[in-house]
């Protein structure tokens, strides 16, 4: 996992060797936050082959997995989406959640080849939620 909780980790990941989706991707979402003025207002956490829930969890304070009003989980038959966004592109998964009306949000970009339970929900509602 890649934490990248403010202005100078954001800018200091674009010089660390990634693959060139999530580059093309970090970038984008950068340049974004930027445009908007929310580059202080953005948490970008990687989520790679091997993190757990447990891992997110510990370093985001939630759980991706579950809703954070109802508490229902994904394989819940009564789960429902509740991010913002949720794309799929070039491999990986950009979802969105924000959680404050100032426009502070948490974009995690997960790697859509690992074997996890959130790339599965990922697949799941990327064309619905």
């Amino acid at each position: 996992m890649i934490s990248l909780p403010d202005r100078e980790a954001l800018g200091a990941a674009l010089s660390m060797p990634l693959p060139a989706a999530l580059y093309s991707l970090l970038s984008d979402a950068i340049a974004l936050a930027t445009e908007g003025n929310l580059l202080d207002l953005t948490y970008v956490v990687i989520i790679e082959e091997g993190d757990t829930e447990a891992d997110i969890i510990e370093e985001i304070g939630f759980s991706p997995l579950v809703h954070p009003i109802d508490g229902h989980r994904y394989g819940d038959a009564q789960f429902q989406p509740y991010w913002a966004y949720l794309q799929e592109r070039g491999g990986w998964f950009e979802l969105i959640h924000t959680v404050s009306n100032d426009g502070f949000a948490f974009v995690l970009l997960v790697d859509g080849d690992a074997e996890s339970d959130l790339v599965r929900m990922c697949r799941r509602w990327k064309d619905e939620g």
